[in-house]
């Protein structure tokens, strides 16, 4: 049979032409999508019983996470501060204790999941000092 090789080199390219378009194809749309980068610039503000933070965020980020412990880390670790979706890059934590040392890292949420974390900061809350009387 003088087809015989020609026969199996079309049917090789037949399912070759079927196969490659499959190639990469992730099913899911955006599978690809990388994290947002970290959020920068990270600064606290000690205020009587509370926190107030504040960074740079992403344009990738739809929401952030902000971590805090009584240790310093070097990632993150438990559960998110704010129950709720943080849109804003800033939030104010009033569920801390005076004189305690609090270590706060962030992170930004978007198509491609949560960031790497960002630098840690540190502050300890205090007491709004009396006013000096005369």
């Amino acid at each position: 049979m003088p087809f015989s090789g020609f026969t199996r080199w079309v049917r090789g390219l037949l399912l070759l032409g079927i196969a490659l378009p499959l190639v990469g194809c992730s099913g899911g749309g955006g599978g690809n999508t990388a994290p947002p980068s970290p959020p920068t610039n990270v600064e606290a503000t000690s205020q009587d019983g509370a926190v107030a933070l504040s960074w740079s965020g992403s344009s990738a980020a739809n929401e952030y996470r902000v971590y805090r412990s009584t240790r310093s880390t070097s990632g993150v670790s438990g559960s998110p501060v704010s129950e709720a979706p943080l849109t804003e890059a800033a939030f104010t934590d009033a569920s801390v204790e005076n004189g305690t040392q609090y270590y706060y890292r962030v992170t930004a949420v978007g198509e491609g999941g949560e960031s790497d974390p960002s630098s840690e900061v540190t502050v300890r809350p205090f007491p709004t000092p009396p006013e000096e009387r005369p």
